[in-house]
């Protein structure tokens, strides 16, 4: 049995061993490392990463197609009649606010401030190709964006606008 006079005296610390509980690792430099409440493995976070990747993939394929479903035929269409003008057709609220809008926006080879027969003649298809794929009269505005892309220089972008309900009739040419 140990002496009780030992245990009354003063405690002297190994000064390497910083902590002297038993399932506490020792480094070779004698600092411990610290004691961690919680550990996530390699793996784990690994496979978070992953699974927060395709649910943020799929998120993005959802909104796209709810965005763009209503659109596609007129934007396919615009496509089949003008190759290479990369149409690009958008509807709905500006940021949720202001008028609905049908936003048609194209690539053209020419330069449409400098071309005026040729822009009609254009606008005057584009409207016609989207009075078969849609109701006109149901948005606010029809807005059409003609970008021509001169070499080496900036985009040069017309912009036409008309009622929807201007656009709807058969009679009207732009």
């Amino acid at each position: 049995m140990p002496d009780a006079s030992l245990l009354d005296g003063p405690i002297v610390m190994n000064p390497i061993v910083m902590n002297p509980t038993p399932q506490e690792p020792v480094s070779i430099s004698g600092i411990l490392p610290r004691r961690k409440d919680r550990e996530l493995s390699g793996r784990a976070i690994v496979a978070g990463m992953f699974i927060l990747g395709l649910f943020l993939a799929s998120l993005l394929f959802i909104y796209f197609e709810f965005n763009t479903r209503p659109f596609r035929p007129l934007r396919e269409a615009l496509g089949r009649e003008f190759r290479h003008s990369r149409p690009n057709v958008e509807g709905g609220k500006l940021k949720g606010r202001g008028p609905d809008t049908l936003r048609v926006s194209m690539s053209i080879p020419f330069d449409p401030y400098q071309e005026g027969a040729q822009t009609r003649m254009r606008l005057a298809k584009v409207i016609e190709i989207s009075r078969q794929y849609h109701d006109l009269a149901k948005f606010d505005k029809l807005e059409v964006n003609l970008i021509h892309f001169p070499p080496e220089r900036d985009a040069v972008i017309k912009t036409f606008e008309w009622r929807g309900i201007e656009a709807a009739d058969s009679n009207f040419v732009p």
